[in-house]
């Protein structure tokens, strides 16, 4: 997959490659590699993020209801939202990568191997078994009241050198629970680019089941904020 293709999906780009410095861009970042295992996710400007948002759409104008500066307060408010959670709870710290914040919207964060290169490069049972990974570590942010928005797996996750599945553009979370049930009751996660782009035939079979049966609204009621709404002692 090239690089124009990646920042089509609309994710932030990480690449990998030895001959290139730091490169990767989205809506809503630029990202820049430390060359310490880590990378620097820098909010772009207003007239960055249009000229990406510009290029998904191209030969086509920008949808006049689509609001480019939504995508750069969307993404300092998330990071501000990240951050203070993980003040309260830093066992949540590796499942967004590890985030340190530094000035407002810039942080630094672990460099990862997306899921998609990881579902490419896994045998079909280790590619099933990442799948339901993604769909518990969903569940777990449920817990501290959190959610995807757009469930763009294979470019928003990457996978530790544990094997966990973390969330590292968590530039478009909610925590507004009314749209965690709608995302639910539509199968959002059926419309993502993840989903009709980057899956095998086989993947998305298997992925459109597990989520179904994984992301429901009563696993959402029963879990919804329950690790931070516990009455202390």
């Amino acid at each position: 997959m090239t690089i124009g293709q990646l920042c089509t999906a609309g994710a932030i780009l990480i690449c990998y490659d030895e001959a290139m410095d730091s490169i990767g861009k989205g809506a809503q970042y630029k990202v820049i590699d430390t060359h310490d295992g880590r990378v620097r996710k820098i909010p772009l400007t207003l007239e960055e993020s249009r000229e990406v948002i510009a290029g998904w759409y191209a030969p086509r104008p920008i949808p006049v209801e689509l609001t480019v500066s939504k995508y750069r307060q969307q993404a300092i408010l998330s990071a501000n939202k990240v951050g203070d959670l993980l003040g309260e709870h830093p066992e949540l710290r590796a499942s967004f990568g590890n985030p340190a914040f530094e000035t407002e919207g810039v942080y630094t964060q672990d460099k990862l191997m997306t899921l998609g290169q990881a579902l490419r490069a896994a045998s079909d049972t280790n590619a099933r078994q990442l799948i339901d990974a993604y769909a518990r570590l969903i569940v777990r942010h449920w817990r501290y009241g959190i959610s995807e928005r757009v469930f763009n797996c294979t470019v928003n996750n990457g996978v530790d050198e544990k094997g966990e599945i973390v969330l590292l553009d968590f530039g478009e979370i909610t925590s507004n629970k009314d749209k965690v049930i709608r995302a639910i009751q539509a199968k959002r996660w059926l419309r993502s680019y993840s989903f009709r782009e980057d899956m095998s035939p086989m993947l998305q079979a298997y992925y459109a089941d597990a989520m179904a049966e994984r992301l429901t609204i009563p696993v959402l009621e029963s879990t919804w904020r329950k690790a931070i709404d516990v009455k202390k002692p």
